[in-house]
Formats: structure tokens, sequence, C-alpha cells
């Protein structure tokens, strides 16, 4: 209707990479994140997380699971950070740092979200970092 004034502008979509083992918690991210995700990347291990984002290096954010088959979240953001030092990476863990910020800083991650994951914390978290 006019004179009703603008619709507020969508923000645009993000590009992210889900490194995450579990099936049953992917298909709950991907609903989560059906909001503000464009386009979602799903990771199962964290050699198909670093392989997934050399392919796409785009990638707005990475949501990477700290406990995962092949290689674990750590040693899979340390290679990702070789690669690009800029890109926002989230961890996922069901076992909290006693400090968040020294786990944060000295692992190279942006921000970490503990298990179970609630869906207005994840999205408030990537709101803050967008």
């Amino acid at each position: 209707m006019e004179g009703q004034g603008a619709e507020p502008q969508e923000k645009a979509k993000l590009k992210i990479l889900l490194a995450e083992d579990d099936p049953i918690n992917q298909k709950l991210f991907s609903y989560m994140l059906k909001e503000v995700a464009g386009q979602l990347l799903l990771a199962s291990t964290g050699v198909e997380a670093v392989r997934l984002y050399k392919e796409n290096t785009d990638v707005d954010l990475i949501l990477m699971d700290l406990k995962m088959p092949e290689m674990d979240g750590h040693e899979a953001t340390h290679l990702i950070r070789q690669m690009d030092k800029k890109v926002r990476i989230f961890a996922l863990s069901a076992f909290a740092p006693e400090t968040q910020s020294n786990f944060i800083n000295e692992n190279g991650f942006n921000h970490y979200v503990s298990k179970p994951i609630r869906k207005a914390e994840l999205l408030k978290a990537i709101e803050k970092q967008f």
C-alpha cells in the first residue's frame, strides 16, 4: 500500500561454511540459519572444511565444530587462517573453555558458541559480526 513507508532493507544473505560431523546438528543449524544464510556449505570433517574453504574463499562465516574426525576444528582453523586472516570463524563446542576471550584470541576464532546451540544467541552473535 502506498503511504506506509518503505520496507526496511533486507540484509544480504551470508555464505556460510558449517563444519559439523553430526548429521542431526547439521539439520538443526540449517534450520536455524535459514534467515541469514543465502548459501550453506556442509563439511563433516576438518579436512573437508579446509578443502571447501579453498574452493570457496568468498565464504563470509565459518562455523567450526572443535571435535571432528580426520582433523579437529583447531587444526582446520589454523590451516584456514594461513590462507585468510580476516574470514570470521566461530568455534562450536559442548565443552566451554574456562575463559572464552583467551580461548578465542589464542586459537584464531572470532567468537565461541557453546552447544547446545540456542538460535537467538547464534543469530545475535552473527549480527554483531556483520
